[in-house]
């Protein structure tokens, strides 16, 4: 072999080296993406929803924490530490069945697929509706008509019946709604309970929780007590056999 020959068969196998090495880090990446993606959906605890809980919400979820006796400690995470379930939540500020999250920029309940990714829950619980009394155009909000979130709502828990197997328990939260905008609150409320109705699905009242400004820190958001209020909600429903 000429020493041309040499030179050129090393750059072949340094050229097979370098794709080989690129080839594996997007692997890697690909694998660490799916694990972030899927959160704890694989992990087991020892209660009776040992296959965990997924919840999808808005802020009420979102903006809370998993720490026990942290001000800021969200409502799941007293169900989940109640049951000894580990919680995965797909939340978003500002969103809800119809409306886009991040004052409209963000997305809907729909569009988080990421929530069926791994092993089927024990448990799916929707928390929202709370925005939902607006829709979003030109990223602006209008007030949103009954139709318009019947449709959306009707068509979400039409997906989880779809996507979810009969050994998952889906349970519709009715909106946790502060003391602002009441009327919007029953409007909103009515219509989220009549379409898990129609689904035949679990519904779960909200209603009183937050009603006291004692419970809020805005009108709208839970405080430590507020979450605690809607946590009681869902174990006392968890802690009986699924309705029908």
């Amino acid at each position: 072999m000429s020493p041309d020959e040499g030179e050129h068969a090393t750059m072949k196998v340094n050229r097979s080296a370098a794709r080989i090495a690129v080839v594996g880090a997007v692997l890697a990446a690909v694998v660490v993406a799916w694990s972030a993606v899927s959160g704890g959906a694989s992990d087991t605890g020892s209660g009776p929803y040992r296959h965990g809980i997924v919840v999808v919400g808005d802020s009420i979820t979102a903006r809370y924490d998993d720490q026990a006796d942290s001000p800021q400690q969200g409502w799941w995470s007293f169900v989940g530490r109640h049951f000894d379930a580990p919680v995965s939540t797909f939340a978003q500020s500002g969103s809800g069945y119809q409306r886009p999250g991040l004052r409209c920029s963000g997305n809907r309940f729909v569009d988080r697929p990421e929530a069926f990714h791994g092993p089927a829950p024990s448990v799916f619980i929707v928390e929202g509706g709370r925005n939902d009394w607006a829709s979003c155009r030109e990223g602006h909000f209008v007030v949103s008509t009954d139709a318009a979130v019947a449709n959306a709502v009707n068509h979400y828990l039409d997906v989880l019946q779809r996507r979810l197997p009969a050994s998952t328990r889906i349970i519709v939260l009715g909106p946790p709604w502060g003391p602002l905008d009441p009327w919007q609150g029953k409007r909103i409320t009515s219509i989220v309970h009549t379409a898990a109705i129609r689904h035949g699905v679990e519904y779960v009242s909200t209603t009183g929780t937050l009603d006291s400004y004692e419970r809020v820190v805005d009108g709208v958001h839970p405080n430590r007590a507020g979450s605690a209020a809607i946590a009681d909600r869902v174990i006392e429903a968890l802690s009986k056999p699924a309705a029908g």
